[in-house]
Parts: C-alpha cells; sequence; structure tokens
C-alpha cells in the first residue's frame, strides 16, 4: 500500500493584503510540480494521480467565504508513494486559509473590536481563535528566533526578505510543518 505525504506547492503567493487574487484565484492558477519526490528524491518520477475534494475557508473582500476544492496528488514511480499538492494559501489538515486566519487576527491584533465580536463575524469559537492566536505567536518567535542568528546584513538577507512571500514554503523547509499549523497534525516530527 502506498505511504502518503504532503507537498508545499511554492506558488506566487502573495504579499497578504496587497495582493488583488483570492485564495481561489491562486488555486486556480497554481501549477503544480511534479519534478521531485520529497520521499526518495527522484527527479522527473511524479505523475498525476488523483484529486481528492476538501473545504476550504477564505476570506474574500472582508467577508468569510467557504469553497470547495479539488487537491491534486502525485504518485512516485520510484518509491510509489503518494503525495498531495498543498499550495501555500492552504494550512494542511485545516479547513482555514492561511489569509483567513492572518485577517482574523489583523483584525485582533488592530483592536478593531472584542474577541467575542471577532469570533461571531468571522464564525469562528472563541477557543479556536485562542489556539490560532497562541499558534501565530509560538511560530512568530520561532520564526524571530531564526532572524536574530542573523549577525550581518548581506544581501542575501535583504534578497530573503524581497521574497516574503514565500514564507510559508521556507518556514515548512526550515522547521518541518507548515506556518499556523497545529503541531499536533503535524506528520513530520521533525525539531526546529
Amino acid at each position: 500500500m502506498p505511504t502518503t505525504v504532503m507537498i508545499r506547492q511554492v506558488t506566487i503567493l502573495y504579499k497578504l493584503f496587497l495582493i488583488k487574487l483570492s485564495d481561489l484565484e491562486l488555486l486556480e492558477r497554481m501549477q503544480p510540480d511534479y519534478k521531485l519526490c520529497p520521499s526518495c528524491g527522484a527527479m522527473g518520477c511524479c505523475e498525476p494521480h488523483d484529486k481528492y475534494g476538501r473545504d476550504m475557508i477564505t476570506i474574500h473582500k472582508g467577508m468569510r467565504k467557504e469553497y470547495r476544492i479539488l487537491i491534486p496528488r502525485v504518485m512516485c514511480n520510484s518509491c510509489n508513494t503518494t503525495h498531495a499538492l498543498i499550495a501555500d494559501v492552504l494550512i494542511p489538515h485545516s479547513s482555514y486559509s492561511l489569509r483567513f486566519i492572518l485577517h482574523v487576527l489583523r483584525a485582533y491584533f488592530n483592536r478593531n473590536c472584542t474577541i467575542s465580536i471577532l469570533c461571531e463575524r468571522f464564525r469562528i469559537s472563541v477557543s479556536t481563535f485562542y489556539d490560532w492566536r497562541n499558534l501565530f505567536k509560538e511560530h512568530a518567535n520561532l520564526w524571530l528566533s531564526a532572524l536574530q542568528r542573523i549577525y550581518q546584513v548581506s544581501t542575501q538577507v535583504i534578497d530573503a526578505f524581497e521574497n516574503i512571500d514565500k514564507l510559508p514554503s521556507v518556514f515548512f523547509k526550515r522547521y518541518g510543518f507548515s506556518f499556523l499549523q497545529s503541531r499536533q497534525t503535524t506528520h513530520y516530527n521533525r525539531s526546529p
């Protein structure tokens, strides 16, 4: 029986509040990358295999939107594993998009309203909100501590900041789980 691994798909991601494309439009423009198998490292051995449906809750024009989307899967002919191609706009094992969670957190940090009003407006539970807030603080601290280790400013560091649209992919490569993905649902067991 084949093993399943998720691949974080590098996309032409967005700077959260500057881009004009919705998460749905970004997903439609995503070009799946079948080149490298994350399990065995074989090049050019992954082929389209299947698709599965999942729900995506996102934000569009300040309002919560819900969509049913298809996630493409590939199979590696070298090691016989299957992989889901997850776009950076999605958080593995979550129905909420990265944009939605960051939009809710931005409203919270701007102190636009109380937590109960915020949760009612976006139709989330208070416990979900606190989970997101705590996870955001934990992951932001991981990222900031990595940045604090940089002692000299170089052009590479500046280039890294200019490519901040790749934050979810870079974060995943560094820590083995996705930005704002709960470690309880992480199947990668890598230590940061």
